[in-house]
């Protein structure tokens, strides 16, 4: 946590008024800035790392439109974006003139509304869970550029992995008949899912589940407001199950805390008002504990007690990337959870030629 950019260091005093640049404290300098569209960066000539960064000055330039932040790499006028558009991702990879570094760590899941309504009752957030196509989510949303959740979003390269956890919930009919009957709802029942409809992959992402669903007997009132919002909503709990985009905090299983432990103050990144105590004890004793050995039985149980209480329900990973010009150098999405933090790299950028 304490190597985080969450916890920059900054000089005392240093909160400045609105409208005067911050501070810098890392490899570059803030020299400008137009808000909503650009910030402008320069080598920082007391950056403690000698020989860093290796590009004297950065622009970081906004662009709404994904097709016109893919034109604008094409043609030249940038050398790095992020947030590629997973249609675009062939087409990057053909281009011997760019190259793309993408990494499975951001992902699609569910929510509930542990306080009111069907999804107090754990059996039915289960029906939820082995309701969903989760291939049809990837190739919906992500034009097959991603891969089934079946579990808790803990990435394959962790030693806390394990195959079998990973893929326990599935699209199992006969689970849900089951599920539905011990809930004393034999014939269905009824909800709201709560998406917005700016996101092409959140409104994609929630009917695939409304389709899904209702091939089980569960009928899917979709909610789809605009991104502001369906956020607002969220965090008042204003909803039954809603879908959420989003990263654990870091690739440790503890990073996960923050989407499971319903003991947390209240946060769209997780179920409203859900809180099970034993799934907070163990993310507890897995912080605590040092031996590796020990917190991978520790983590073991908490993924066994999510995939019983299912405070969250994954859909899909989906791969994340950042293309660039073939020139570039040094740039790298980092692995994992941390793939929003891979403007860190930047240090360590330079473009050839």
């Amino acid at each position: 946590i304490m190597a985080m950019p969450h916890m920059m260091i900054v000089p005392a005093g240093a909160v400045a008024e609105r409208g005067q640049l911050p501070p810098g404290t890392g490899p570059y300098v803030l020299k400008a800035q137009e808000r909503g569209v650009a910030l402008e960066f320069e080598r920082s000539e007391h950056y403690y790392r000698p020989g860093l960064p290796r590009t004297p000055r950065v622009r970081m330039v906004a662009y709404a439109d994904e097709t016109l932040r893919v034109a604008a790499l094409k043609s030249g006028d940038v050398d790095i974006i992020e947030y590629v558009p997973w249609q675009s991702m062939g087409m990057i990879e053909a281009d011997p003139t760019l190259k793309m570094d993408q990494t499975f760590g951001p992902f699609m899941y569910l929510t509930f509304n542990g306080q009111a309504g069907p999804f107090t009752n754990p059996l039915l957030r289960q029906a939820v869970a082995f309701g969903v196509r989760r291939d049809d989510v990837v190739n919906a949303a992500f034009f097959g550029r991603g891969a089934a959740l079946g579990g808790l979003p803990i990435v394959k390269e962790s030693p806390y992995y394990d195959e079998a956890t990973a893929n326990h919930w599935t699209y199992d009919p006969a689970r849900v008949k089951a599920l539905l009957a011990q809930a004393g709802v034999p014939g269905g029942f009824s909800c709201k899912l709560l998406s917005n409809a700016q996101f092409t992959m959140h409104r994609s992402t929630a009917e695939v589940v409304q389709q899904s669903l209702a091939s089980v007997g569960i009928a899917v009132d979709l909610q789809l407001p605009d991104y502001a919002t369906y956020t607002t909503l969220g965090n008042r709990g204003q909803y039954e199950m809603a879908l959420v985009g989003n990263v654990s905090d870091y690739n440790d299983p503890d990073g996960l805390s923050s989407l499971i432990d319903g003991s947390l103050p209240v946060s769209f990144v997780r179920s409203f008002n859900l809180n099970i105590p034993e799934l907070h004890d163990n993310l507890v004793l897995g912080r605590q504990e040092a031996d590796a050995a020990k917190r991978k039985a520790i983590y073991a149980k908490v993924v066994q007690i999510a995939l019983e209480k299912a405070p969250i329900v994954g859909l899909a990973w989906r791969a994340q990337a950042y293309a660039m010009k073939a020139k570039v150098s040094g740039f790298a999405s980092l692995p994992g959870q941390l793939t929003f933090f891979s403007g860190m790299t930047l240090e360590d950028t330079s473009i050839e030629g």
